[in-house]
């Protein structure tokens, strides 16, 4: 399956770097990445320039300020889009490397789809959100109150499904969250058939919660994180370690159970005796 990756950019700058980064490494390669300047500075066009001398599936498409968070950009940009299904990343977040795989295999039999939505809080925690779309309920809670258990980093939809909606991407009303009033429409939209993962494919850094921080300091703790993360065992430790509920975990507790998860593998010399051990 071909995906187009949006990444929706405004003015977080160089923080839009490791979101980049972060769908270059996918374990699935066949994707465009398109990344959607809602008015952004020139600086930040540069630094997407530079993604996209360095690697083909990189576009810029620039627009000037659009309404609220340049929302029909979006849809604008869907209608140059070649892949079958459509991942979206927030500039400030990144996946881990297996998200489009895993969304690729939710998509060939849904219509839309989301995997586990999962912010770092702060320095010390992580909380994994709970919810299935899926779930009558969740969706009847989405549809009359502002609960979204989702943000725009974790859902993804096919193109033909889309093509069908009533109305595309659209300016919010201010009282509504941007990804929440395009998921509704969704939600309204009869025979749409739904998909879930419980799994942690990738991190968000709520920006609500670093209202107090400098640019710069953003920056540090992203790239931190990224770093981190870049990890497999600290993916496999935040995994295994994730409540069902949205209760905290402590990152202290990821990396002991990642420190669980790398003594456990063995050795190539420890290896080679099993398979010894096995032919004899």
């Amino acid at each position: 399956m071909r995906i187009t990756v949006m990444i929706p950019t405004f003015n977080n700058g160089r923080l839009i770097r490791c979101a980049i980064r972060s769908v270059l490494r996918q374990t699935h390669r066949d994707f465009e990445l398109l990344v959607v300047a809602d008015g952004a500075p020139a600086s930040t066009a540069l630094i997407v320039e530079k993604f996209a001398e360095e690697d083909s599936r990189v576009k810029l498409l620039a627009y000037e300020k659009g309404e609220r968070h340049g929302e029909r950009w979006r849809h604008d940009a869907l209608q140059k889009a070649t892949g079958e299904a459509v991942c979206y990343l927030s500039d400030d977040d990144f996946w881990f490397p297996d998200h489009l795989e895993v969304m690729s295999r939710l998509l060939t039999k849904a219509d839309f789809a989301h995997t586990r939505h999962t912010s770092i809080v702060d320095a010390l925690h992580v909380r994994g959100y709970a919810g299935d779309i899926r779930d009558r309920d969740i969706r009847q809670l989405m549809r009359k109150t502002k609960t979204n258990i989702f943000g725009l980093s974790f859902a993804g939809h096919r193109m033909d499904a889309y093509e069908k909606l009533p109305e595309g991407w659209s300016p919010a009303p201010a009282d509504i969250w941007t990804d929440l009033h395009m998921w509704r429409k969704w939600l309204a939209a009869p025979g749409i058939k739904f998909g879930a993962s419980s799994m942690t494919t990738g991190l968000n850094l709520p920006a609500m919660r670093r209202r107090e921080m400098s640019a710069g300091k953003r920056l540090t703790e992203q790239r931190m994180w990224y770093e981190i993360f870049s990890d497999p065992y600290l993916v496999a430790g935040l995994r295994k370690t994730m409540p069902k509920t949205q209760d905290l975990v402590t990152l202290a507790a990821v990396a002991t159970k990642a420190n669980q998860l790398r003594a456990r593998k063995p050795t190539l010399k420890e290896a080679l005796h099993q398979v010894a051990r096995a032919l004899r």
